[in-house]
């Protein structure tokens, strides 16, 4: 047999086999319990949940109490789900100080919101779209931790880190009767949520294995909150398909 072809066999089923994850003996890195973490990325989403919810294109004349319902699921819908994909209880059905964080946070960004709609219509869209880069790449990171505390692999950590980022704002969106922003342009959710699931678990697999939990997740919120904040900033183009022309109920023949 062709010796090029053996060696060409042999290093596709290493890559294989690192992506699947049976490289877990480089993975056992110092990944402690992330309680506190967890929490403070329910708050934060829980916050850009009631401010999307609060928006203008959003709101749909919600009470408070809806609000603060929207923000609740904005706000443990990431996690929940990255707990089920796991096979786990869910952490706020096991903590209360889940529902009492998210209801603050409600109430801050209501706080927040009241501030920002009495300046100029820039202002708001510019606050929204700073909490909204700043809340992004925690559940990233979260779900792609978690995923490799389950010695799942980089890939399937890429994958749990984005499912948790998104689906909590899906929820709102949907609820809202908005089509979710992770499928329209120029939002760059998914792009930002892949980034900040593959830059900490890639640090914290291949380079960065003496290293502590927190100084890995910085660098990752860092990065993908700078290149979300350029993106939106500049209108990074995202790839749309050609005009086609319009069909459904709606279409005129």
């Amino acid at each position: 047999m062709n010796i090029s072809y053996l060696l060409v066999r042999e290093r596709v089923s290493w890559i294989c086999s690192f992506v699947s994850g049976s490289l877990r003996g480089k993975t056992e890195m110092n990944l402690p319990n992330f309680p506190d973490i967890d929490l403070f990325s329910a708050g934060i989403n829980a916050l850009n949940g009631v401010l999307v919810a609060r928006n203008p294109s959003h709101n749909r004349g919600y009470a408070v109490v809806g609000l603060l319902i929207m923000g609740f699921f904005g706000g443990i819908g990431g996690g929940v789900s990255r707990d089920v994909l796991l096979n786990d209880i869910p952490s706020p059905l096991k903590d209360p100080a889940y529902l009492l964080v998210c209801v603050l946070a409600g109430f801050l960004g209501l706080a927040i919101y009241r501030y920002a709609q009495s300046r100029e219509e820039r202002f708001r869209t510019r606050t929204l779209a700073f909490f909204k880069s700043f809340t992004l790449p925690w559940f990233a990171i979260l779900g792609a931790h978690k995923a490799l505390e389950h010695d799942l692999g980089i890939f399937t950590a890429i994958v749990i880190g984005l499912i948790a980022t998104t689906a909590g704002g899906v929820f709102i969106d949907l609820f809202s009767g908005v089509t979710p922003e992770i499928v329209r342009p120029s939002e760059h959710i998914v792009t930002t949520a892949v980034l900040a699931s593959t830059v900490y678990t890639v640090l914290a697999v291949r380079e960065l294995k003496s290293l502590s939990f927190f100084p890995v997740t910085l660098i990752a919120v860092l990065v993908s909150f700078v290149f979300r904040v350029f993106a939106v900033r500049d209108h990074w183009p995202q790839i749309v398909p050609f005009v086609a022309p319009a069909a459904g109920p709606g279409a005129h023949v």
